[in-house]
């Protein structure tokens, strides 16, 4: 968290001196995903065999870890940039959500893939409506107002939340 805050910070901050709205988002979903991937990294114990084997209940600890990846994000980004509240939920639940699945498929240490990718591709790829598949896979960095991106970010944050609350990190070794 010592490198996520700043980070997210300095980057959204880059995004709000944007004049156009449409930099503002896209600035605000590459800081959530910067602060994601960081943040992702602690998605899953440092002794796998320890956290399989514990006689406590872990899916009420993950989805309280989600839960404050994605409220931190939110929070640390809605207040430096000028890019809608709505927009910046969204993208947090969304790339949250996808840290969670890439937590889940490659372990804690590639959880950060999914998110960074995500915000690149957004960030990179202008939000245009047509082809529909590029305008989904862009979802991080379109409009308030967009249907498309509202439900694929919560397909992503609902996915990877169930995959994480019940197989947990991936172990790998």
């Amino acid at each position: 968290m010592l490198w996520a805050v700043p980070a997210m910070v300095l980057l959204a901050w880059f995004g709000a001196a944007q004049a156009e709205p449409r930099h503002a988002v896209t600035t605000a979903a590459l800081a959530l995903a910067l602060g994601v991937a960081i943040l992702g990294n602690g998605l899953g114990g440092a002794d796998p065999s320890l956290e399989a084997t514990a006689a406590i209940r872990w899916a009420p600890r993950r989805a309280l870890h989600l839960a404050a990846i994605a409220v931190l994000t939110a929070t640390v980004v809605t207040v430096v940039t000028t890019a809608p509240a709505g927009v910046v939920l969204r993208d947090a639940a969304g790339l949250t959500g996808l840290a969670a699945l890439a937590a889940t498929l490659f372990g804690r240490r590639l959880a950060w893939t999914l998110p960074v990718v995500t915000g690149c591709v957004s960030a990179g790829i202008p939000a245009i409506p047509e082809p529909f598949a590029l305008y989904l896979l862009t979802w991080a960095g379109q409009p308030p107002d967009s249907v498309a991106a509202l439900t694929t970010a919560a397909v992503f944050a609902v996915t990877g939340a169930a995959a994480y609350l019940t197989r947990g990190p991936r172990r790998i070794g």
